[in-house]
């Protein structure tokens, strides 16, 4: 067997670890799942190429999937990098959706960016179609403007937090962006290198980095960047309390419209997530019972027929 089997292997173990581990009840996004299985996709057809099967047709089918994961991995990492930055834009994210599924297409349906794949000794890599040269722009373009866009995230932040994601994404998905460059730069100028070493360690690395900070920042929940999402909204309005406050030159008649807003704000996310259900949102707050809560609605002049209705 050869050492090039090793990082594929350790990677996709460790992948699997860590995927056994958020299933057990870590609370991590979505999102984050997701990667996870990616990435442990990647890996397991990383594998498959050390097997001398790559003649398969089955084999050929997973390494234009490996392709298409690719695709989609990079244009999260860029979509990642405008919500994290603050700068997403409805258009531009339709536009980059739309772009990432003619290149799938083109990929499963056609050879005009894979026509196949061959052995280079220890595993397999791709024979270039006519058009590979859009798949390559297309991650080219999609990397170095994620770099581009969390930098000028971090410039323009208005807060420490959102400097500090900017700072974690940044390092977080530095190792994954510079062996996609790099491997696509060598293809590009036809130098022979396969980085199927490279990405598993590049990829855990990733997981690494933002499993350590998931639960802290919630760099790949998209709840929070999503416009009509109960996240989004109270995040939104707890940041204008707290914007409202440090600017005002009265702070002691203010915090008290703060503490009161920011109960507010949890009454209602909370009625939100349990679609108006009082019951339920009496369990989820931690209070004896609805008439507490009801207390605390009529203390801070809170209509529960108006909260029902913004839930419908």
């Amino acid at each position: 067997m050869s050492i090039y089997f090793a990082p594929a292997l350790i990677a996709l173990l460790f992948k699997l670890f860590v995927l056994a581990y958020v299933l057990r009840g870590s609370k991590v996004s979505i999102v984050f799942l997701s990667l996870i299985i990616v990435f442990a996709f990647h890996n397991a057809i990383e594998i498959l190429g050390y097997f001398n099967v790559q003649n398969d047709n089955a084999v050929n089918i997973f390494f234009r999937l490996y392709y298409i994961a690719t695709t989609y991995v990079v244009l999260y990492i860029l979509l990642h990098g405008l919500s994290v930055s603050k700068l997403e834009n409805t258009i531009v994210t339709g536009l980059l959706i739309a772009l990432a599924t003619t290149i799938s297409g083109l990929i499963v349906f056609t050879d005009l960016v894979i026509a196949g794949q061959y052995s280079i000794g220890y595993t397999v890599t791709a024979i270039k179609g006519s058009l590979y040269w859009l798949f390559a722009t297309y991650l080219l373009i999609v990397l170095l403007s994620n770099f581009a866009v969390i930098s000028q995230g971090y410039r323009i932040a208005k807060s420490r937090i959102d400097a500090v994601r900017c700072v974690h994404s940044m390092i977080a998905l530095a190792p994954v962006m510079l062996i996609f460059l790099l491997t696509i730069i060598f293809k590009i100028v036809d130098i022979k290198i396969n980085a199927t070493g490279l990405i598993p360690i590049a990829t855990t690395l990733f997981l690494v980095i933002v499993l350590k900070t998931e639960s802290k920042h919630k760099l790949s929940d998209l709840r929070r960047v999503m416009p009509l999402s109960a996240e989004r909204q109270t995040s939104d309005n707890f940041m204008d309390l707290l914007d409202n406050y440090i600017q005002s030159k009265n702070r002691c008649n203010v915090y008290k419209e703060l503490q009161a807003g920011i109960e507010k704000e949890i009454i209602m996310y909370s009625i939100k997530k349990c679609g108006g259900n009082i019951s339920e949102a009496t369990r989820m707050m931690g209070l004896k019972n609805r008439s507490t809560l009801y207390s605390m609605m009529t203390r801070l002049d809170m209509n529960l027929q108006e909260l029902k209705q913004s839930t419908d």
